[in-house]
């Protein structure tokens, strides 16, 4: 006759008098919850990992498009470097024929001179003044163009690293 007990908190149904049944009761019902937890467990770690998947795939696509954003700013900035160049390139000829037809003209060799001497002064100074501005250009390209992958990169730490370092 089975009738209900209580082992170990738990209610279970053995046989009058069979202490072996009913340790085989109770085990029954302790398996049957461990398999019930290890399932829940198993399902909650499949849920997060699928979030974290997820997560994942959506920083993954951000890190392209910050990639594609910092190279079209790139683009720009070399377009801008090379449309300054070339300004540059095209005074400097003018500036030269100007100075070899004035060179060509002189009646004399100390107007020659002169003439040669101010143009190699203008010509130096007009190409550290090219340089300082192309060096300021390309430090700004270079930060524009950084600057998603940066702010993608800090994004990233901030949602994967910070809660696994708290």
């Amino acid at each position: 006759m089975a009738t209900k007990k209580k082992i170990d908190g738990t209610e279970t149904e053995a046989l009058t008098g069979n202490p072996f049944e009913a340790a085989i009761y109770a085990s029954k019902e302790q398996v049957e919850k461990a398999i019930a937890t290890g399932t829940e467990a198993l399902e909650k770690a499949f849920s997060m990992s699928k979030d974290r998947f997820e997560d994942i795939a959506k920083i993954g696509k951000e890190q392209v498009d910050a990639c594609v954003t910092a190279g079209n700013v790139a683009t720009k900035g070399m377009e801008t470097i090379n449309a300054e160049a070339m300004a540059f390139t095209k005074t400097q000829i003018e500036d030269q024929i100007s100075a070899a037809k004035a060179m060509m003209g002189a009646k004399t060799l100390q107007e020659l001179i002169e003439l040669q001497n101010g143009f190699a002064k203008s010509a130096f100074e007009a190409y550290s003044a090219y340089t300082t501005k192309m060096s300021e250009v390309a430090t700004k390209v270079a930060q524009d163009a950084f600057a998603p992958i940066n702010a993608q990169v800090q994004a990233s730490v901030e949602k994967f690293v910070k809660p696994l370092a708290a």
